[in-house]
């Protein structure tokens, strides 16, 4: 599990995203919830299928087969749309380890731990079997280890028996190449040609379970073609299975389908199906009841956005913590998968997902950075301190997690450091020879430029890659004070400003559009760009970016407070300030907004407000004073519910609030106090320092 990056959507269908549980060739599977809090592994499709008719159709057979795939071990399907511009599909979210995660961190389960596991997962068959269909790729990665009991995963292979020749919905003529199924785990009828049926999931059945009583398959390990010769000409081993369940595991994975019982049978031979578990020590040995334990309440913390503890602190990290929802579902392309998230919550080689590690378009490390901008990063702390703060040039520090949150971004009225904020490394400096800024320089989120006004007139934009400067002249920006706008685009390709007009810049061409007459103080763009919110003195509007349409207008706002709008999602949530409170509301649909408020009468003195989409929280900054010198207090609230969610704030971490950014996963907080020494890195849940950098 790992935070959404700028290129992830913020919502599907009826689901807020909050986390990326998987990635693949295919497309993505995310961790969401709807407006009522229901938790869901949401599967999206990659753009360059969603124009495919053919993948469209296959999605929407899959959707179908979940949809016939019913009963208390197998996750519930929540709603899917194979007709959306990105099709979709979502599940009940099964918090816990792949059975064959959980064996291999902490030893094989007893037998009657497995007698429970074998009842419950047979009746899961057996329903399946029922609405005619064969999974025919059960194995321990395809069932998740929950308190409740197994939960049958990823029927992306599955075959419907009632269709001719059990095609699938397979196309005339399109003959499948690969075999179906997991060497160790598939029925030796599956290497022969032969089609899958009931009998190949008892096969695999007993595999598996073979698998949670030993810690290894029935038919061993090695190379894929060693263990296919052994499942089809060898005989199982069984040494080490109780003996009580031998004779049964036996007779299941006879070469022979025909002489194989039926999940039924194994069913009346073990005594019957199971209600679910009410919890994990009703049904599991200690160690392995503690791990599944262990991953409901990882997984709880992080949805809440308030985790246990940031990744890279120290603490040893099971592979529940990060793919354990991944892997509730797989995309189906032919007869072949993607693949799902690696033990350490990086996606597979090759698909882009490792942002941290400075991925394409992602500039996080000192090579990322042209040789003087990395060669002037020092060992001495380079924060804003009092020396550097200067209330005539109105300019105040900023901090910002960019770079998918790999670096934090230090800007203040000498020049701008990127930090490698877990090292403690300085990476990248710029400030030498510059010209007095008009407000404080900006970065983008994907690390590679920043941007200021000057005082001398118009605006500069550096790209960090390659060192060139652009300046942008007066007639272009305008006459820039203090507060004017200066915000980039989740891509960082465009910059929209504010002074005498509002305006985007396209970056790479210098193309200047207008898209609002009235000077803008402050702006933010929705996490696919597609949207673009203003406010100046008292009016907020919503425009869209491609055609400069305005599509919402709101008065009696707060005035140039940073981040005094915010667009959280992709889908229509609009955040502002007002002089009561924090307005929520849904811009498209119109209606009666939210309004979430502090303790205390208004009017109320806001001063920040900090977005969150990776965790669906937001943070406000408020009754500070900096012409009195009076720190701020930090208020959370969880943006789907409305409710204030404010832990750890009154600790020493965030006694004293000036400014703050907050990590795209919600783990961690960066915070400059008052008197802008150093900045803290603190834990979101409770205000911990961990870290100073400075």
């Amino acid at each position: 599990m790992r935070a959404l990056s700028p290129e992830d959507p913020r919502s599907l269908g009826p689901y807020r995203l909050r986390a990326v549980l998987g990635a693949g060739g295919m497309g993505r599977v995310y961790l969401g919830a709807d407006s009522g809090g229901t938790l869901a592994a949401v599967k999206a499709v990659r753009a360059e299928y969603a124009y495919d008719s053919g993948f469209r159709a296959r999605f929407a057979r899959e959707l179908d087969l979940y949809l016939r795939a019913r009963g208390p071990f197998v996750p519930r399907v929540l709603g899917g749309d194979p007709a959306a511009r990105v099709p979709w599909m979502a599940t009940g979210y099964a918090a816990g380890p792949t059975l064959h995660d959980l064996v291999r961190e902490t030893g094989p389960l007893t037998g009657e731990a497995v007698r429970f596991l074998l009842r419950a997962v047979a009746s899961a068959l057996e329903g399946v079997h029922a609405g005619g269909l064969v999974h025919r790729d059960l194995k321990p990665g395809n069932v998740v280890v929950t308190g409740a009991g197994p939960q049958v995963i990823d029927f992306g292979l599955s075959r419907v028996l009632e269709e001719p020749g059990g095609g699938g919905g397979q196309e005339a003529g399109e003959e499948e190449t690969l075999v179906a199924g997991t060497p160790g785990y598939a029925a030796p009828e599956q290497y022969g040609g032969a089609e899958a049926s009931p009998a190949t999931d008892v096969f695999a059945l007993a595999g598996t379970a073979v698998y949670a009583l030993t810690g290894t398959g029935p038919f061993g390990e090695g190379h894929p073609s060693a263990v296919v010769y052994r499942i089809t000409r060898l005989d199982p081993d069984l040494a080490s299975v109780p003996g009580d369940l031998r004779d049964l595991l036996a007779r299941c994975l006879t070469k022979d389908p025909g002489d194989r019982p039926s999940t039924a049978g194994v069913l009346e031979e073990l005594g019957g199906p199971v209600e679910p578990a009410a919890g994990a020590r009703d049904w599991l040995p200690e160690a392995a009841a503690r791990a599944v334990e262990e991953a409901a309440g990882e997984h709880s913390a992080y949805v809440s956005g308030r985790p246990r503890r940031p990744a890279g602190t120290g603490r040893r990290r099971g592979p529940w913590a990060v793919g354990a929802g991944a892997a509730a579902l797989v995309l189906v392309a032919g007869a072949g998968v993607w693949a799902v998230s690696g033990r350490d919550g990086t996606a597979p080689a090759g698909t882009g997902g490792d942002t941290r590690q400075g991925g394409a378009g992602v500039c996080s490390r000192p090579g990322d950075f042209a040789a003087q901008y990395a060669g002037a990063a020092r060992e001495e702390p380079r924060v804003p301190g009092e020396d550097t703060y200067d209330l005539d040039m109105a300019v105040f520090p900023r901090l910002a997690f960019v770079a998918g949150g790999g670096l934090l971004a230090v800007s203040h009225p000498s020049g701008v450091a990127l930090w490698d904020w877990e090292a403690g490394e300085e990476v990248a400096y710029v400030g030498a020879d510059l010209p007095d800024f008009a407000g404080t320089p900006t970065v983008s989120p994907d690390g590679c430029r920043f941007a200021y006004f000057s005082t001398g007139g118009g605006m500069h934009v550096f790209d960090l890659r390659s060192g060139e400067r652009d300046v942008y002249a007066e007639d272009v920006v305008g006459d820039p004070f203090g507060f004017d706008v200066l915000v980039f685009s989740p891509d960082g390709g465009e910059v929209t400003v504010g002074p005498g007009g509002t305006r985007r810049i396209d970056l790479e061409t210098g193309e200047v559009t207008e898209v609002w007459e009235e000077s803008a103080e402050w702006a933010a763009y929705s996490p696919d760009g597609a949207h673009l919110a203003l406010n100046r003195a008292d009016l907020v509007a919503v425009l869209e970016t491609s055609t400069g349409r305005e599509v919402f207008r709101g008065e009696d706002v707060l005035e140039a407070a940073r981040g005094s709008v915010a667009l959280p999602g992709d889908g229509a949530d609009l955040l502002y300030l007002t002089r009561d409170g924090v307005v929520h509301i849904d811009y498209r649909a119109g209606g009666e907004p939210r309004v979430l408020r502090p303790d205390g009468d208004p009017p109320h003195l806001f001063e920040e407000m900090v977005v969150v989409p990776g965790a669906d929280l937001f943070h406000v900054v408020y009754d500070a004073n900096f012409i009195l010198g009076s720190s701020g207090r930090r208020i959370t609230w969880d943006l789907s519910t409305g409710e204030e969610v404010t832990t750890g704030a009154d600790t020493a971490g965030e006694a004293d609030v000036r400014t703050l950014a907050a990590h795209p996963g919600g783990v961690v907080l960066a915070v400059l106090p008052w008197e802008a020494t150093t900045v803290r890195i603190v834990d979101a849940a409770t205000a911990d320092v961990l870290d100073e950098i400075g």
